[in-house]
């Protein structure tokens, strides 16, 4: 075991309701176009992630190879009443104003509170086996938010994240911190692409 541990942060690929701008938390959709993801890192064995559907096919496009380890704590917020629905369906609706304006004391009808979605997720991020290098984690950009504002070097808002579908974000820790569950030294973004093979 090295000195330092490497945490890679995927986003899945888009989805159909992903391109319409919908909200869409626990439902299960489909990729639109897994054939059109390149192959990230062939060498790679072992990603960890959602037991959605998006993620575990992003991931078995991105690194063919590895065994796909899921955990329902890495699933997208619940959204409730909102899942499948776009802001434009609900503008008008004083509970999804409400919401928009306070989303840690304002859940969505039926769906998850903001403190309960960190927390779960957060679980599942400690729940990780400590004893290996490098992990790759295909999740969902709430996800990646909620794991960033625990682990980044520096405290900053959920919101202050953007976690598109083609960026990875990569977090350095020291051996020690990553086994005490103590933020990372260092924090990078960088484009998801093919690794280049070695000639």
């Amino acid at each position: 075991m090295g000195d330092v541990v490497i945490v890679h942060l995927m986003r899945h690929a888009p989805t159909k309701e992903n391109l319409e701008k919908r909200y869409i938390g626990w439902t299960d959709s489909s990729l639109v176009n897994p054939s059109l993801l390149t192959i990230v890192d062939k060498d790679v064995t072992k990603v960890y992630g959602s037991d959605l559907l998006r993620c575990r096919e992003t991931a078995a496009r991105y690194f063919p190879n590895a065994t796909y380890e899921s955990n329902r704590r890495f699933r997208e917020s619940n959204f409730g009443v909102f899942e499948g629905r776009t802001y434009e369906d609900l503008k008008l609706d004083s509970r999804y104003c409400a919401w928009l304006d306070d989303p840690v004391h304002s859940p969505p009808p039926k769906g998850e509170g903001f403190d309960a979605f960190c927390a779960r997720v957060i679980e599942g991020f400690n729940e990780l086996p400590k004893g290996e290098d490098v992990y790759h984690l295909v999740v969902h950009g709430g996800v990646i938010r909620a794991i960033l504002v625990a682990f980044a070097p520096t405290e900053q808002p959920f919101w202050s994240y953007q976690t598109p579908h083609d960026k990875m974000f990569s977090l350095t820790f020291t051996r020690k911190a990553w086994e005490e569950g103590a933020r990372c030294m260092s924090l990078s973004e960088e484009p998801i692409v093919e690794k280049p093979t070695m000639s």
